[in-house]
This record gives C-alpha cells, structure tokens and sequence, in this order.
C-alpha cells in the first residue's frame, strides 16, 4: 500500500533523492508523470518538480491551470486531456496547456492540493497516467485517498527540508498536513494530525514516525480525539473523517 510505501521518504535528508524516491514509488502504483508545484500566496517564488519538464519550457509554472482551478479546494480533481470535457469552464490558454501535456503522455489523473495551516505556500501534485478514461477511473480512482495520504506526507517532507535551508517564522513540526474544517476545531493540531493518519490507514508506528512522536504519544492523542469526536475506534473515525 501506499501508506507503507510513504515510510521510505522519512530517510531523506535532500530534496533530489526525496524527489528521486516518490518517483519510484508513484510509478509501482501506475503514475506515470508527477508535477508537484509550490507558489507563495501572491504567486512568486515557484518551486517545480517535475519528470516532465518540457511541459514548462513555453509557460510559467504559475499560469498552470492546475494552480487556478485546483487549488481552491481540497477536493481530488480529475485532469489531463481525458477530462477536458468535464471542465467546460477552462479557457483557450488552459485547455492548450492541457492538450500539451497529452502530447507528452499525460492522458488521465489526480489533482490533489496541498495546504499546511500556517505555511504562505500553497499548490500541490497533479499525478498522471498515460491510461484512458475508462482505465483510469477503474483503476486509479478507487485509490485515490491513498494517494492524497501519500502526496500530504510527501508534502509534508519537502516543507521540511526546505525549511532546513530557508527557515521560516513557523516551525514546520508545528504545521498540520489536516484541512481546516470546522468539524475538527475542538481538537489540538497534534490530535487533528494524528487522528488523520490514523483514519486514514497508517499503523501507530508509522504515525509515530511522520509525527516525529512515540508511538505511545501516538495513542494518547488518539485516545483523546477518539472522545472528542464521539467516536471509539479507526472505522468510526474513518468514517467521520470521509469527507477530508
């Protein structure tokens, strides 16, 4: 599973081999091509990474329809050319840059943005295929929880360290991979994060592990938001947490 796969990323310690490692990873589970794009808020300092750079040779990073539509929200977005008849709303420009990224191979995939409470950055991944419509929808989407749990974590670990190089006023440990929502402000933002990845599948090892806790602290926050959201265990939490 994925959520397994995501423990090799926590031995990175630069942005290339981390890069290098997702990559791999993405491409066992059928993705082919792999776009993570980071802007600050008012759209500058562009960070890029990509295996299909010549997308970006004739456009800015920041005109990337991606950043326009996708971002918004926190909902998954389906993208590529195979999807173009779903977002009549795209202007010429964006549906040009789309159709390029067909010709490339990018047929089918996953919007998934990414925003950490407290960071000014925002963006995420745009995870695609080269499969058709009906392939992708029989054998992506299925699993594309799984792959938004994964980009959080692998989000999670380029913010690290790139604040090991750039420090920034908020420490990133104390920065949440959670969406805000309303229905989780009774809990701490370690609880918010824990029970997260829990509900979403992770052991308490590997929670312990990304969260940069024990495993015991692990249980104790769970613990604590279990009775805060009424809940007694991870397949009612899941359950509560669906709609993130």
């Amino acid at each position: 599973m994925l959520t397994s796969d995501a423990g090799r990323l926590e031995r990175h310690t630069t942005i290339r081999d981390l890069w290098s490692e997702a990559l791999d990873i993405l491409s066992a589970h059928y993705i082919e091509f792999v776009i993570y794009i980071s802007v600050a808020a008012d759209r500058t300092e562009p960070l890029v990474l990509t295996n299909m750079p010549e997308l970006y040779h004739d456009a800015a990073p920041v005109t990337d329809p991606f950043l326009e539509h996708c971002c918004n929200s926190y909902e998954i977005t389906h993208t590529g050319p195979g999807y173009l008849s779903a977002h009549p709303y795209l202007s010429e420009a964006d549906r040009s840059f789309v159709e390029r990224a067909g010709e490339v191979g990018f047929q089918s995939g996953l919007g998934i943005p990414m925003r950490l409470q407290g960071s000014t950055r925002f963006g995420g991944f745009n995870l695609g295929t080269g499969l058709d419509r009906s392939a992708f929808e029989a054998r992506i989407v299925p699993k594309q929880e799984e792959f938004r749990v994964f980009c959080l974590l692998l989000h999670r670990k380029i913010e690290e360290l790139m604040a090991d190089t750039a420090p920034r006023e908020t420490e990133f440990r104390d920065l949440l991979i959670t969406p805000p929502d309303s229905q989780l402000a009774g809990l701490s933002p370690r609880e918010r994060e824990v029970i997260y990845l829990i509900a979403r599948g992770l052991t308490r090892k590997e929670c312990a592990r990304h969260c940069g806790i024990s495993p015991h602290t692990v249980a104790e926050y769970t613990k604590s938001a279990y009775r805060k959201l009424g809940v007694t265990n991870r397949k009612d939490a899941a359950a509560k947490l669906s709609y993130l």
